[in-house]
């Protein structure tokens, strides 16, 4: 079950490997805060709910926004770990780009940057993925193996996705690739 991932990319590798990937995003018309429990085993959840009221990038914005969507953003998480709960999956794992989430959801229990797995794709994808965005996560799971190559584009994120429209949010709410490859080699 992947959770709040509209673009495909965390759960592509279970996909790729026969899994049956549910995967459930407002932006695919499934609100996970009105989600059904589905009939059968879940194997894993994996959750990446929206960052933008809780990453420490946006601090600074915090103290002006409107309450109700911090209030918000704290369903969504909730209505994601209903799913732990629900279906005792063998894993579980929720990310956020370093965050205010533990003020809520506890300490977390890893945290990595994309070049750290850049090493997992072919070499031709690799480049792509040689930046740092300090990721963390909570759950119960394996931690991935890292192919650690050199950061050589730094905060790509901040340079390259810096602004508000639709296509940078989502730019930079992707799962980098190289770990994702690495997180299901650990946790299948």
């Amino acid at each position: 079950m992947s959770l709040c991932d509209y673009s495909g990319r965390w759960s592509q590798p279970y996909r790729e490997n026969g899994y049956n990937v549910i995967q459930v995003d407002i932006k695919r018309g499934e609100d996970i805060r009105l989600f059904e429990k589905v009939e059968g085993g879940v194997h894993g959840v994996l959750m990446a709910p929206p960052c933008t009221e809780f990453a420490v990038s946006g601090a600074r914005w915090w103290k002006d926004k409107d309450p109700e969507l911090l209030t918000n953003n704290i369903a969504l998480v909730d209505a994601c770990l209903r799913a732990v709960v629900l279906y005792k999956p063998a894993f579980w794992v929720m990310e956020n780009p370093k965050s205010r989430l533990q003020k809520w959801y506890g300490k977390k229990r890893y945290k990595f940057d994309p070049y750290e797995f850049a090493g997992w794709l072919p070499e031709s994808e690799q480049f792509n993925e040689q930046y740092t965005k300090e990721t963390w996560l909570w759950g119960e799971f394996n931690e991935p193996e890292k192919k650690e190559l050199p950061p050589v584009q730094g905060s790509k994120m901040w340079s390259q996705y810096g602004g508000k429209s639709e296509r940078t949010k989502e730019m930079r709410s992707q799962t980098p690739l190289g770990f994702s490859y690495a997180f299901y080699n650990s946790n299948k």
